[in-house]
């Protein structure tokens, strides 16, 4: 299991835990707690997932996925 926290507006410590397999199933290892879901499927498939974009990744619409 790999654990991420990160202070949230609220000023609390918000933790994630993620499953080292999760990030594995992941094509492109991101390990970003943002990329999950919340059944831990990563979100490579996801055109809506913008940080993808910003990550340098291209919607590739042919296959499905970001690339």
């Amino acid at each position: 299991m790999t654990e991420f926290g990160a202070l949230g507006p609220d000023g609390y410590e918000h933790v994630r835990t993620l499953s080292q397999a999760a990030m594995r199933a992941c094509p492109h290892r991101i390990m970003a707690p943002e990329h999950y879901r919340e059944d831990e499927s990563c979100r490579c498939d996801d055109e809506s997932h913008a940080e993808m974009a910003e990550w340098g990744y291209s919607w590739d619409a042919e296959a499905g996925r970001w690339d």
